[in-house]
């Protein structure tokens, strides 16, 4: 049986249970698993919407990436939670779009519990020990600046965000005020075409 890890920020908990996320590519009750611990640790969040980006490297290594400056600090300063362990023989569905993740449709047993006190330090922690990567805003290239535009406003139009009923409305518009402004105008624009 392999090791596997699941990251929240609640704690106490004996057993995982299946749910449908609306975040993921699954449209089916599940737990999600991966194991990469420094994965599940990226899943520790407290906010009601999902926006971290991120990826793994062939090599295994997650590679998280910035959307403006402090993002990491913002997102997970003060955030806790724990990453428990799981132990099975768990299926992949590839429809999730992460490697090093795994599925249960059924509840999973935890067999022990890692506190994480502060998100925020225990990704430092793991950018120090070569466990992850941070591309820091400040360091992204112009490609990836473009790439970050291109994913503000595509979610902004596919999320019809401009309504301002989704609770992602607010932090876009607050973090991105000139790309709001821009979906604005092209939305006007298609409308008017």
């Amino acid at each position: 049986m392999a090791i596997y890890y699941h990251g929240t920020i609640i704690k106490n908990l004996k057993e995982l249970k299946p749910f449908v996320s609306p975040d993921s590519n699954l449209k089916y009750p599940c737990v999600y698993l991966t194991s990469n611990k420094a994965i599940a640790a990226i899943y520790i969040w407290n906010k009601p919407f999902k926006w971290m980006s991120f990826h793994v490297q062939d090599d295994g290594i997650p590679v998280v990436t910035e959307s403006f400056p402090n993002h990491l600090y913002e997102f997970y300063n003060g955030v806790s939670g724990c990453i428990y362990t799981c132990e099975g023989d768990f299926i992949t569905d590839y429809a999730v779009g992460i490697k090093y993740a795994a599925i249960s449709k059924e509840p999973v047993k935890i067999i022990d519990c890692d506190i994480v006190d502060n998100a925020y330090e225990r990704l430092l922690q793991y950018e120090r020990e070569g466990k992850l990567i941070i591309n820091r805003f400040e360091n992204l290239t112009q490609d990836m600046h473009d790439g970050r535009t291109r994913t503000v406003l595509r979610t902004i139009k596919n999320l019809n965000l401009l309504e301002e009923k989704h609770p992602l409305s607010v932090f876009i518009k607050e973090k991105f005020p000139d790309l709001w402004e821009q979906a604005k105008k092209e939305i006007k624009k298609d409308v008017t075409v």
